[in-house]
Formats: structure tokens, sequence, C-alpha cells
């Protein structure tokens, strides 16, 4: 039986993708998790318009057959829900109670943001981007009807990378994810990558909507020591555990354990792995490339010769040398839960293993695989991943 999502809330669909099964660089789309606040709409392609307006010299609509026509990019990046890892917390925080399957890891195709707003020539006053998506719904604490909607500061709008999507590894986008058009911010915390999007205004002001005031903020400390409130983002530097699971029980000798890390906007420079609660590290193998936006699998071969009951800790490091902590800060909330998370596991002493590392080459092939098979298609992508030069 081939796996699925697994279902966190059924109405709107919140669901993980299964972390225990991941075997590739590249997450397969449908096991990509899906986070909504509201039910998907129903767009009709034929029908459905782009709006772009505000502070923009020509506003304008735009059908996707005349999106379709711009200059394609393509970007591998992962992406994770704000509160991935919400259960895990003590004491309870309120929101979607998400393991740790609310992330993936895909192959984006589709417009620079900054293309469609040369075309309608952005003004002077600018100072962000506001993007509305065509779900709308109620919140407990907001009973008036609400769109969601998120802005991004202007900078990060035009960036190269920022791109409005309509291909999830290197096919139509599914209604689930988004069709027909969606936002993909690399680095960025997901709530950024508005699904279903329906308008795009340029805006002279700090935008205040419920998902950037009422929701997805964190504290942080000024250097004065004053809590300041700051609106989530960039991804911050993690690294997870995928096998062994939790609870499970190994063998003497060999032992492969083997996970994911990333580190928003940077790639990741280190994974080390303990087994022993966090008295002593030692450096894992990582695995394929180490790319900005991307996660980077990684595996470790532990030796062990006496039976009993160990904890488990990963924790990365980013390429500026931003290391994952050993807690989770209670000024971050719901939000930004990136601590090392112990695994607990048992060394049973009537069974023997003898675990070897992963064969790269055939995981190479495996994450080449897509961009062989894109070489078919008419796309503007600039393949900086396989030059070296990071994505």
């Amino acid at each position: 039986m081939p796996e699925t999502r697994r279902i966190v809330t059924a109405a709107p669909e919140n669901s993980e993708t299964p972390l225990e099964k991941v075997g590739s660089w590249v997450t397969p789309s449908r096991l990509f998790f899906v986070r909504n606040h509201f039910e998907p709409p129903t767009v009709d392609p034929q029908t459905w318009r782009l709006q772009v307006g505000g502070f923009v010299e020509r506003p304008r609509e735009w059908t996707l057959d005349e999106l379709d026509a711009l200059p394609e990019r393509t970007v591998f990046a992962t992406m994770e829900c704000a509160g991935n890892g919400r259960s895990f917390l003590s004491p309870h925080v309120h929101g979607v109670q998400w393991g740790a399957g609310a992330i993936g890891h895909a192959e984006w195709t589709g417009i620079p943001l900054r293309a469609v707003l040369e075309k309608s020539g952005v003004k002077p006053q600018t100072k962000e981007i506001l993007f509305e998506g065509l779900d709308h719904g109620r919140e407990a604490d907001h009973p008036e009807l609400l769109s969601f909607a998120r802005s991004l500061p202007l900078a990060k709008a035009l960036d190269r990378e920022t791109l409005l999507v309509t291909k999830m590894n290197g096919e139509p986008l599914e209604p689930i994810h988004g069709f027909p058009l969606r936002l993909i911010v690399p680095g960025w915390y997901g709530v950024a990558s508005v699904k279903w999007i329906g308008r795009i205004d340029a805006i002279d002001h700090a935008f205040t909507g419920y998902y950037q005031s009422k929701k997805y903020t964190i504290q942080r400390r000024t250097p004065q020591g004053e809590a300041q409130t700051v609106i989530v983002g960039p991804m911050p530097v993690k690294s997870e555990i995928v096998r062994p699971t939790d609870g499970e029980t190994l063998g003497l000798g060999t032992n492969r354990i083997f996970g994911v890390a990333w580190a928003g906007e940077e790639a990741v420079a280190r994974v080390e792995v303990s087994t022993d609660g966090g008295d002593s590290w030692n450096d894992a193998e990582l695995l394929g490339p180490q790319s900005a936006y991307s996660w980077t699998l990684w595996e470790f071969l532990w030796e062990v010769s006496e039976p009993g009951q160990h904890s488990l800790l990963a924790r990365a490091t980013s390429a500026s040398g931003r290391v994952q902590p050993l807690e989770h800060d209670p000024l971050l909330g719901g939000y930004h839960i990136h601590f090392t998370r112990p695994r607990e596991v048992l060394v049973g002493a009537k069974s023997r293993r003898q675990d070897q590392f992963a064969d790269v080459d055939a995981l190479v092939w495996d994450m080449n695989a897509f961009a062989e098979a894109n070489v078919r298609r008419p796309l503007d992508v600039e393949l900086e991943l396989y030059e070296g030069a990071g994505i």
C-alpha cells in the first residue's frame, strides 16, 4: 500500500510528511506536508486572474497563459511550517499539534516575482509587497471573514529566487499545494509562501494583518534586554533524526543513524550526533549537496558493544556558524521549534547489527533524476546546484 501523508487535522487538512520513509533528497509531491488555515478554494484556471496593483505605475491582470509566456526559473528549497514540532513542547502551546513532519524538500518552478513587478513598475515609496490568497474563513479570535494574506519586505520580494510557482517537482501544482499559482520564498518558513494567490499589491507601509500581528510573531530580546515582537520569517538551523525511530530496539554492533538538517537561507556546514544524551558529540557524514535553501541528508555509524537505554541527539551548524540550540526559548512561543530533541532507543543483548554507509552514488543519481527529466522541458533554469554555486 503506497505511503500517504499523516493527517493531523482533517477539516481543513493539515498533514505531515512521513519522515521515517525519507530516502531521497526530494520529497514526492503526494507526501509533501500540507498546511491550511481554511478549506482550499475551487479555482477555474480559465477564468482565474492575478491582479497586480497598489503603488505601481501600471496596474494589470495576468492570465495563466500570459504568466507561462515569461521566462521560468527553478529552485530546490526546503519548506517547513513555523509550528513544526509544536506537540513536543511542554507546557502545551495552542495551535496545530504538529509532530516533526511539517516539512519537505521540493523542486519549485515558476516566474521570478521581480519579473512580474517590473512589468507593473513599482513606485519608489513602496516598502512591502502584499500577497492575498483566494482562501478565506474565520478564526476563533477573529469572527469576521478574512482572507489569508502576508507581505514581504521589498528587497526579499525582488530577490531572484522568490518565485511565483506553477510547478512542483516538474508537475503542475496540485490543488492542495496552491494551484494555479503560489508564492515560494526560499529559506523562509512556509507561512510566507502564500497559496492560491489572487492579488499582489505594492504598499507603502508595514503590513499588520492577522497573520502578521495576531499570529506568526515571536519575541526577541533587544540589546537592552527588552522583549521585541518580530514577524516569523527566515528559518533557523535545525536537524532531525529520521531513523531509528523513537522507542526502537536496536542490536549490538554497527547501527546507522540517519537524518536531515537545514538552515534556512544558508547551507548546512556540519551535523554532530550524540549517543549519550549530549555528554559527547561526533561528526556525522553529510550526503549530497550542501546548498542554501535546501536540507542536507546525513548519517552516522554508531558502534555499540553493550546493551542498554540510549538517548540520541543531533545538532546542526550553518555555514555562518549558527548552532542548533539544546533547549526551546520560551520567547519563541509555539514557533521556531528547532531545539535538539532526544530520540530514545534501546540496544538489545540478543541481536546484532552490521549497518553500512548508504550508497551515495545511488543517492546522487536519485537527486539528479529530477533535473535530468527537466532537460526535456523548455525552462530558463540556472543549474547552479550542479555548477557548485548553490541555489
